[in-house]
């Protein structure tokens, strides 16, 4: 199966077995937005999580078995700049994680680019390395029907 195909049957049972995101996550111990890149193919998961999201989700054998494969990180454009190639990184691997995240929570809309803010600050990592922390506060929209 290609990468697309293996996408949209982890999603589909996944769905159809009423399962969130955060639920897939529980049961691997990880952070809801590295499990769902996972799903999406732009992370690997240990052979022992690939088997209990698996067991969990009711998947056959090779697509327990894609979750832990090496992935191929394609889905976003190149830019020569460095610092703006790894937010464009950012968004190519975590974009369609967060968005389905983000709809869970909220529902069908968009994160405001209007009523937004966003800092940048640096910080002090477990090893005393300089980090940069980047928070966007965007208001929910929700889509409207008529």
């Amino acid at each position: 199966m290609e990468k697309d195909e293996i996408r949209k049957a982890i999603k589909a049972k996944r769905l159809a077995k009423k399962v969130l995101i955060a639920e897939v996550a529980k049961a691997v111990g990880r952070n809801p937005t590295f499990v769902a890149a996972a799903l999406q193919g732009n992370h690997k998961l240990t052979p022992d999580e690939a088997q209990k999201v698996g067991e969990l989700l009711g998947l056959d054998a090779e697509l327990t078995a894609s979750l832990s494969k090496f992935p191929v990180r394609t889905d976003f454009p190149n830019a020569t700049d460095p610092f703006k190639y790894r937010l464009l990184e950012i968004i190519g691997v975590y974009g369609d994680s967060l968005r389905e995240q983000a709809n869970e929570m909220f529902g069908d809309g968009i994160m405001s680019a209007i009523d937004y803010t966003m800092e940048m600050e640096k910080v002090t990592g477990s090893q005393g390395e300089a980090r940069c922390k980047i928070t966007l506060n965007g208001k929910w929209l929700e889509y409207k029907t008529f």
